[in-house]
């Protein structure tokens, strides 16, 4: 049990940095496509669009694993307050891929609500990854001594 609190501690801050990466990736692919207008003329393809959205994209991806293994990891350590943390982070992440993928049927709903959720998301795992910085681990406590014999 102590093992998988372990993992959920450094797996929680892996995704944290993970997340604030992939929002440097979104900045990055948005100017990548506004760069390609500017230069390449009024359009930009499917093809060129992808190409700036790749690693964004391709991290997404990694990042929902990612929060699957750490929902995993939270039942591992038996701990409700670890375990609905980790179902709350994995919901998020299964709501921000399915944000993805309808966002540009409803830009101005759907696909408004993705960068919000993504700092909802980074919220969530800043102040988990905080909170299992933040606690000590659990003492162990020392075994009771051995009752002494009786005096004569």
């Amino acid at each position: 049990m102590s093992a998988f609190r372990g993992i959920y501690k450094y797996w929680v801050t892996l995704m944290t940095v993970a997340v604030v990466v992939q929002i440097g990736f979104a900045g990055m692919g948005a100017f990548d496509t506004a760069d390609k207008l500017s230069s390449e003329g009024s359009t930009v393809d499917e093809k060129s669009f992808e190409d700036s959205f790749g690693a964004h994209a391709a991290l997404g991806s990694l990042i929902v694993l990612s929060g699957l293994l750490l929902f995993l990891f939270s039942l591992g350590t038996r701990d409700g307050s670890r375990i609905k943390r980790g179902g709350l982070v994995f919901g998020l992440l299964v709501l921000q891929l399915m944000l993805a993928w309808t966002g540009a049927s409803a830009p101005f709903i759907l696909g408004a609500l993705h960068p919000i959720n993504a700092f909802v998301i980074l919220g969530v795992l800043g102040s988990t990854a905080y909170r299992e910085w933040k606690t000590a681990p659990a003492e162990v406590p020392e075994a009771a001594p051995a009752t002494a014999p009786p005096a004569a």
